[in-house]
């Protein structure tokens, strides 16, 4: 049986409704993308520039509702299919050109390792869910390493996702659960005006819990709740409230509205100047730039004579704001494949000039891809036409990616145990970088796979978690436990544990949390992190370890609170052993082994200044507290200089934490420093 559209009537609209071009909007949304754009150019004044993104959120549930709400009083019933209709033939054109367009980029300049994941990246924007693969990959928008060019991508997603439920909830405020389609034609007969009243309520409560959430889960984790629409959708229903009570907004006074105008653009600009990678956001911090941006569109309603409006809607903030869609979807890509094109990160000047032709190609965008099928009078008139874009846009990507996947250049080694240990093994590959030699052929762990080549533990770590599962590794049998503690520089030694423990015929137990610095575990304000530290103490003194393995990490407070957390566990355990970090490179070892004409020797790192200085720190701890310390740099590098090849293994994940692989090949040299035997 066919699905019929449920058809409510409702009184015409009435003149608050009508959607009217207001070129404050459009100046407002130049305002946000040049924000955005002079952020990722690495303008030093505008690290805040991400807070664009906030801004463009609320315009678009402002203008997004204001349409909505308009089209249900003027065609009296609220229409799905013309609203995905209008979606489609507005964000899909340029949206699936850029993912297009840069995943041939990515495959033509970037090494076979990167231009995958980047092929992967495109898969999930194509479906919209850009911001989970990214939360999911535990990306950090701040990051200063390599990051996907369609990374910011995560925004449209968190927008779309929005809208799948925005329009239904909206319809069910309105009129009824009978608003859903049903399989037979309904007619009823709705109150004569649109109930404002009940759908303001509706959106302060959308507004409330979302924005609790967001506090949450910034607190807890922020890199998570960065990419999170439940955690961002307050800022679109702020806009969604804004759009509702207009008819009440316009009544204020015409001085008042103008001033809020003015004091909207000064907080959007407090918060671009004065925040940065260490601010704590969204959050609560996000409030200062919604609530600007609110200020705004709210002060402009009527066009007050003295209003930030009249700056706004000037000639060229209309053309950077009607081109402004485009230009936040070229830019990015631009930036990030310029910087992987020249092999350098860019200067502020060097990304203003891409940023310069950004503007062009967006231009072009918008005047011969974007505008044109915007206004396709056909698929407007009949939405079916427009719904297929939706297929037909998912489909161009998917073949795209499949069929651009490039070839591994390199197979895959096995490790073997080299004569002399781990240090004899680093001696030889300095020196054959120091020869310049070929990368071997065949290397372990797969070069395609070393970013990742880590061994996760899941609910036996805490990560994101206040506690977490105590779970056994070792020799099950065995009458002696060790425990290792700490965050991400003590799981990555797990996978050696496991062997070590297991021939000594030992109990292992790892007691981690990963992304807490040690500073945060002993910090007198209550995180998630002290907190868990707390419980990682009581369960340590109930499980009566003999030996108690400490990882450490050579960035932060770590040697503020190092002493304390040494304190801890002589108090609950016989034996403390304070580990090392692996020295951090300059350069993640795949990215370099991967360059064109690379060899041993351009892929060979001198030892870290941070690394060199943090062994002497960590050595008077040890002295002061009378524990032992395991220096385990010389296992990584020799004569200060640090190899990315070592015995035909790829030592490093990133530029500070160690493979799988590596950690299984360095388990009879910790072994023998442990002395478990």
């Amino acid at each position: 049986m066919p699905v019929v559209t449920t058809v409510i009537e409702v009184a015409p609209a009435p003149e608050a409704y009508r959607q009217r071009y207001r070129a404050d909007v459009q100046g407002l949304r130049a305002v946000a993308v040049g924000l955005v754009v002079l952020d990722h150019a690495k303008v030093r004044f505008l690290a805040g520039g991400f807070v664009g993104v906030d801004v463009f959120f609320v315009i678009s549930g402002f203008l997004i509702t204001g349409l909505l709400l308009a089209d249900t009083a003027e065609r009296r019933h609220l229409s799905f299919s013309s609203f995905y209709a209008r979606r489609a033939l507005r964000i899909l054109p340029a949206a699936t050109a850029v993912i297009i367009v840069t995943d041939v980029a990515s495959v033509l300049i970037m090494n076979f390792v990167n231009a995958r994941s980047v092929l992967t990246d495109s898969i999930w924007a194509a479906f919209f869910a850009a911001n989970v693969r990214f939360a999911r990959e535990g990306t950090n928008y701040f990051s200063t390493g390599p990051v996907s060019p369609l990374q910011h991508l995560w925004s449209l997603a968190v927008e779309e996702q929005f809208y799948v439920v925005w329009p239904a909830i909206l319809a069910i405020t309105i009129f009824g659960i009978h608003a859903l389609p049903r399989h037979r034609k309904r007619q009823l007969h709705a109150p004569s005006a649109l109930p404002r009243r009940r759908i303001a309520i509706v959106l302060l409560g959308v507004f409330a819990v979302s924005l609790y959430l967001s506090i949450r889960q910034t607190a807890n984790n922020p890199a998570a709740a960065y990419f999170s629409t439940p955690d961002r959708a307050w800022e679109l229903a702020a806009g969604a409230l804004l759009a509702t009570i207009q008819p009440a907004l316009s009544k204020l006074p015409t001085g008042i509205r103008a001033a809020c105008t003015w004091l909207g653009i000064a907080g959007i600009a407090v918060a671009a100047v004065t925040y940065g990678s260490s601010t704590s956001f969204p959050g609560d911090a996000a409030l200062l730039p919604v609530l600007g941006a609110c200020a705004v569109l709210a002060g402009g309603i009527g066009a007050p004579r003295f209003g930030a409006n009249r700056l706004l809607a000037v000639g060229p903030m209309q053309f950077v704001g009607n081109i402004s869609y485009s230009l936040y979807l070229w830019h990015w890509p631009l930036l990030v494949l310029a910087a992987d094109y020249f092999g350098f990160t860019l200067n502020v000047w060097q990304n203003l000039v891409v940023a310069a032709a950004a503007v062009v190609v967006s231009t072009i965008s918008y005047l011969y891809l974007e505008n044109p099928i915007r206004h396709w009078r056909s698929a407007r008139a009949r939405p079916a036409r427009a719904l297929l874009l939706w297929p037909v846009a998912l489909s161009s990507v998917l073949v795209c990616a499949l069929a651009l996947q490039p070839s591994d250049p390199f197979g895959v080694g096995t490790i073997t145990t080299v004569p002399g240990g781990a240090q004899t093994a680093v001696r030889s590959a300095v020196d054959a970088g120091l020869a310049n030699d070929p990368i071997p052929t065949k290397l372990s762990p797969d070069i395609a796979d070393a970013a990742n080549d880590f061994k996760s533990i899941g609910a036996c770590s805490a990560y994101g978690h206040r506690t977490s599962r105590l779970c056994e590794m070792g020799d099950p049998h065995g009458k002696h436990l060790i425990v290792v503690f700490g965050n991400s520089h003590s799981s990555m030694w797990i996978p050696a544990m496991r062997i070590i423990a297991t021939q000594a015929h030992w109990r292992f137990i790892p007691v981690v949390k990963e992304a807490c610095g040690y500073a945060d575990y002993v910090a007198a304000v209550t995180t998630q992190c002290s907190e868990w530290y707390q419980w990682a103490l009581q369960q340590i003194q109930a499980l009566h370890p003999e030996v108690v393995l400490v990882g450490n990490y050579v960035h932060g407070a770590w040697a503020a609170a190092l002493p304390t957390i040494t304190r801890a566990m002589k108090l609950i355990v016989p034996r403390v052993v304070l580990m090392t970090d692996a020295p951090t490179i300059a350069r993640v070892p795949a990215d370099c082994l991967l360059q064109t004409g690379a060899t041993q020797g351009t892929c060979l790192w001198h030892q870290s200044h941070h690394s060199l200085n943090a062994l002497p720190v960590l050595e008077a701890i040890g002295s002061e507290e009378h524990v032992q310390v395991v220096n385990a740099a010389p296992w990584f590098c020799y004569r200060m200089l640090c190899p990315s090849v070592i015995d035909a293994i790829i030592p490093y994940a990133d530029t500070e934490h160690i493979t799988e692989a590596y950690s299984d090949f360095l388990a009879p040299d910790l072994g023998r420093a442990l002395h478990l035997t």
